[in-house]
């Protein structure tokens, strides 16, 4: 396949506006920095692929995509899914210089992802790259996912009622490694996975000084955080952490 053929399997996402990636095109992601997002060819299991350029009105857009992935619909919940393969948190521009993707830019991207995902689906996405290299390391150290970078961002944007880490350590790998979290089906979801998450995080914030200094320093405030949002979720009062 030539690059005149990869180039057109890719359109811009606003040429079918009844896609639901077509409501990203154009969202805003931080202050004068938008998404150009293309559509491409379906995957072998109905999936469409997809990826996203940022655009700056002050730089310009960036010349690779900052994100790129599959996004599934179907009639059932776990059906719905999004899945980020490939993110890049360092960009050439199209005058030679490299832009640095931040923090809030990337956490907005996911929250814009996260909003194809309905009640009950899930919202995947890789740590093999060097840009998640924090959470590669945080959940190599048992680190409760929802304390992870990554995993943090999927339960700020209500895609962690639940996680399943795809990476098999016992000598096996399926494919690149891949966070998975789950949107709650409804309030009682929320509810019932609630208190197994919180006796996790309160478990690591115990154990969490064996940790080095550097991940510690990440994952506890991550930690400190989500448990602050799931006892005021179940209603619990206050109390130390460890």
């Amino acid at each position: 396949m030539t690059d005149n053929d990869r180039r057109e399997l890719w359109a811009p996402a606003s040429g079918e506006p009844e896609h639901p990636l077509a409501r990203l095109d154009g969202a805003e992601v931080g202050q004068g920095v938008t998404l150009e997002v293309e559509l491409g060819p379906a995957h072998r299991v109905g999936a469409r692929y997809f990826r996203a350029f940022l655009r700056s009105d002050e730089l310009g857009r960036t010349v690779l995509p900052v994100v790129a992935g599959l996004a599934n619909q179907g009639p059932y919940p776990g059906h719905n899914w999004v899945e980020v393969t490939d993110f890049e948190d360092h960009l050439p521009l199209e005058d030679g210089r490299e832009v640095a993707v931040p923090e809030a830019i990337d956490l907005r991207i996911i929250g814009q992802l996260a909003e194809l995902v309905p009640p009950g689906g899930h919202f995947m996405a890789e740590y093999d790259s060097p840009s998640r290299s924090s959470t590669a390391r945080a959940l190599a150290a048992r680190v409760p996912p929802a304390a992870t970078p990554l995993g943090a961002m999927l339960f700020a944007v209500s895609c962690g009622v639940a996680f399943k880490d795809w990476y098999i350590s016992e000598g096996g790998r399926e494919g690149p490694r891949k966070l998975q979290g789950f949107r709650a089906l409804d309030e009682a979801h929320e509810q019932a996975r609630g208190p197994e998450m919180l006796a996790a995080l309160d478990a690591f914030m115990a154990r969490s000084k064996e940790l080095d200094w550097d991940l510690q320093a990440k994952t506890r405030p991550l930690a400190e955080a989500a448990i602050t949002v799931l006892r005021a979720r179940l209603g619990l009062a206050e109390g130390p952490l460890a």
